[in-house]
């Protein structure tokens, strides 16, 4: 695979998720002493971007590193935990984490009527208390937040990552010009350098865009009505309520 992080841990060739929104690549591992103990890859090729222009290489690749150094400054039991710092070689970059089975776009997609109320609304609440840590303590405003962005654990956990588009030295009722633009040029399949558009707050949509604190909060309301649609009105109105009282806290 090329990467010498991979050469620590014994690697399943086939990555166990990977989606062109979240551009890494997963693929399962042990510690080869201990092969009980199981962690997860976050790999990526630059083959895979090899024939788009240079700019758009260039920015890819740093949105890449920016999620896994920031992530790796970050600690909190509901966000996505790094237990081997980034290594950028000429062909791929890679860190590690704590294991992880997929992303809650995966469920959306696949099985969502399978988890219980309690499960749905348990890992609402896992992602608004890692919002407001990453708003309140990290003083960060997350900015592409989404399904892909949202990693879940073997025991079902629920934990933030994808912090690429992330801004830091952030206050409550600040707005701030937007570091990214939405294009809307992508096409379906291909690695973009922008958040979802179908996540993000008008304001971040407009021209100029602005962002803020209060964007990553739309996104999530966005996110609770297609994860709670299934689920008791009350489940719903619970998590929203939490996010409400976050934003009133800030």
């Amino acid at each position: 695979m090329g990467n010498k992080i991979l050469t620590q841990y014994d690697v399943q060739k086939e990555p166990c998720y990977y989606s062109p929104e979240l551009r890494w690549k997963l693929h399962t591992a042990n510690f080869k002493e201990k092969p009980e103990e199981k962690l997860t890859i976050f790999l990526f090729e630059r083959k895979v971007i090899e024939k788009y222009a240079k700019n758009a290489k260039e920015q890819i690749v740093e949105l890449l590193k920016k999620d896994a150094t920031s992530l790796q400054r970050l600690r909190h039991p509901h966000i996505l935990s790094v237990i081997e710092a980034l290594v950028e070689e000429r062909s791929t970059l890679a860190f590690a984490t704590k294991p992880v089975v997929g992303t809650v776009a995966q469920l959306l997609e696949n099985n969502r009527h399978e988890l219980s109320n309690l499960e749905m609304k348990c890992g609402l609440l896992d992602v608004a208390e890692a919002m407001q840590f990453l708003h309140q303590d990290a003083k960060t405003a997350h900015l592409g937040f989404s399904p892909y962005s949202i990693f879940i654990d073997p025991q079902g956990k629920w934990l933030l990552g994808s912090l690429g588009f992330s801004f830091s030295g952030v206050q409550w009722g600040q707005l701030m010009d937007c570091p990214f633009t939405f294009s809307g040029q992508e096409a379906p399949g291909t690695l973009s350098f922008e958040p979802p558009p179908r996540y993000a707050a008008p304001e971040m949509c407009a021209f100029p865009g602005k962002c803020g604190l209060e964007s990553d909060m739309f996104a999530m309301g966005l996110l609770t009505c297609p994860i709670a649609s299934s689920v008791m009105p009350c489940v719903c109105a619970e998590v929203v309520l939490v996010c409400w009282i976050m934003a009133a806290a800030g």
